[in-house]
């Protein structure tokens, strides 16, 4: 893990976790993952990430071979002919350099060796290797950008499960309170104190309790299982989540510092840059083809033809190419390579706007979700004040069952809606960290409950 790409490489091992996080049986115990530990077993585990790691080492052999275009290469080739005429026979492909040899018309045996040293390509080499190394960097960075995107999926899984588990405990304590008031009701009726429509409606409540429990249980468990396959874990291995939903409120960056840190980090960017810098060398490549090509040649040849004696020797030279007429090949290749560096252009461009619309839209949202938890914190408080009061004046035989219904209803939406409100506000955190392209590698502190 730790000979991946630099950036790559201190991001995984920042928070790599023990040999003990890999995947387990289901009979084993669950284990209980912070944020950060959730993100880091995707980093490890995720089998997309593993597929596009693989582009680094693709790229790094792709700039081996371009810088091998302009080192000594050598060949040997071993002839073995017979015929009634002279020819020309070649070497075979794609050995090279690649010998062509004169042979007699008799049985022939020979035996060659073939240097070749290029003195001058034109700037085509410089411009392949130039180019190969655009690529390499393209490539690293798009290992951080899908490193970035695993992170924020993991993440948003993560409190998603967080949400739905605070969803849950809401409709469990809606369910409590819903079975001790059927409880006190039927004890009252049994008494002849209250009316039967009073049992049968709680009875209603509770049944209706139970189905909103039930429903919430499964999303906990279809959020789980969602978690678990963005993490590149099984599905039937135990999961626990060391924390709940809360909410702590972060300064936001001021807006346009947070544009110009985003154009300056963003990988997505970094891999446009640096995409377009290659597109660049690839015109200088196709420029190449106007320029003469020479090379330094060098020639060992031995042969023994049937009836003559055993003869051997040496040829060296300089041979320079340069095509007249091509048919306006040459120039279609540039025109196209040009096209390509215009294209690559505007999409860098297009990604830098993209960019600042997502900083300004999750900086909007972060603001929008702190306000919503604040005004549901405030909500929430005046609404357990109200269902107190209720049951105390239903206890007391001052109001009707309706009441505390109504107001168990109403707190129960102000519970759901702070929890709605937190979950929004860490998405929008997350949402600002990916526009920003910082890797979210650990979790922010947490306090306050979202659900009392």
């Amino acid at each position: 893990m730790c000979s991946a790409p630099r950036a790559l490489a201190f991001a995984v091992c920042l928070i790599l976790s023990p040999a003990g996080w890999a995947q387990q049986p289901a009979d084993q115990a669950a284990q209980k993952l912070t944020i950060a530990q959730a993100v880091a077993f995707a980093w490890e585990h995720s089998p997309v990430l593993q597929a596009i790691r693989q582009e680094v080492p693709a790229a790094e052999a792709r700039l081996r071979r371009a810088r091998s275009e302009g080192r000594l290469q050598a060949s040997t080739t071993t002839f073995l002919t017979t015929g009634t005429m002279q020819s020309i026979v070649g070497g075979a492909e794609p050995v090279q350099p690649r010998s062509n040899l004169l042979v007699a018309e008799d049985q022939m045996l020979d035996q060659s060796l073939t240097v070749m040293y290029p003195l001058s390509t034109g700037g085509r080499v410089a411009a392949e290797v130039a180019k190969s190394n655009g690529g390499l960097r393209t490539a690293r960075a798009e290992v951080e950008a899908a490193l970035l995107e695993v992170a924020y999926m993991v993440r948003e899984g993560y409190w998603t499960v967080l949400l739905n588990q605070a969803v849950a405990k809401i409709r469990e304590q809606s369910l409590e309170e819903q079975r001790e008031r059927l409880r006190v009701d039927q004890a009252a009726y049994d008494a002849g104190k209250v009316p039967v429509y009073y049992v049968l409606r709680d009875k209603a409540e509770v049944a209706n309790a139970v189905q909103e429990l039930v429903n919430a249980d499964r999303d906990v468990e279809t959020a789980l299982l969602r978690l678990k396959t963005n993490m590149g874990m099984e599905a039937a291995a135990p999961l626990e989540l060391a924390a709940d939903l809360t909410y702590t409120a972060e300064a936001a960056p001021e807006p346009q510092a947070a544009v110009e840190e985003a154009l300056k980090t963003r990988p997505e960017l970094r891999a446009a840059l640096a995409r377009l810098e290659a597109a660049r060398q690839e015109v200088q490549s196709r420029r190449s083809s106007y320029r003469p090509q020479v090379s330094m040649n060098l020639m060992l040849d031995a042969t023994k033809i049937s009836g003559v004696s055993a003869t051997g020797g040496y040829t060296v030279g300089v041979a320079a190419s340069l095509p007249i007429l091509d048919g306006g090949r040459r120039a279609a290749e540039v025109a196209e390579a040009r096209a390509m560096q215009r294209r690559t252009d505007s999409e860098r461009a297009t990604l830098a706007l993209q960019t600042e619309e997502e900083v300004r839209s999750a900086l909007l949202q972060m603001s929008a979700a702190a306000r919503n938890v604040e005004t549901a914190q405030a909500a929430l408080a005046s609404a357990e004040e109200d269902y107190r009061v209720a049951s105390q004046r239903y206890f007391a035989g001052k109001a009707i069952n309706l009441e505390p219904i109504e107001a168990l209803s109403v707190l129960v939406r102000a519970r759901m809606n702070l929890a709605q409100a937190t979950y929004a506000y860490r998405m929008a955190q997350d949402a600002l960290a990916r526009a920003m392209g910082r890797l979210p590698a650990s979790e922010p502190a947490l306090s306050t409950p979202a659900a009392q």
